[in-house]
């Protein structure tokens, strides 16, 4: 039997350089502000396989919106994710 190497999918790889630039780790949240949208399956396993960590979390204040006004504020957690330097 063929000995079988995981490789990531382009999805899992988009997100490794979109991290990459990120020094400071990144948000799902932040990346969906920015444009990109991706799904916690593809990332969950570039954690499980030691590719990306999630260390710590960051709070973001977020206004409610009710037919167009603001009628107050909520906080957000979101995990950061971080590329892990393989050296």
């Amino acid at each position: 039997m063929a000995n079988k190497t995981w490789t990531p999918n382009e999805t899992q790889k988009a997100f490794m350089n979109v991290v990459g630039a990120h020094a400071d780790g990144v948000t799902m949240f932040e990346l969906k502000l920015a444009g990109y949208e991706f799904k916690t399956g593809a990332v969950n396993t570039l954690v499980t396989k030691g590719l990306v960590a999630t260390d710590g979390e960051r709070e973001f204040k977020c206004d409610v919106v009710y037919n167009g006004v603001v009628v107050g504020t909520q906080t957000k957690v979101g995990k950061v994710y971080r590329l892990v330097n393989r050296n």
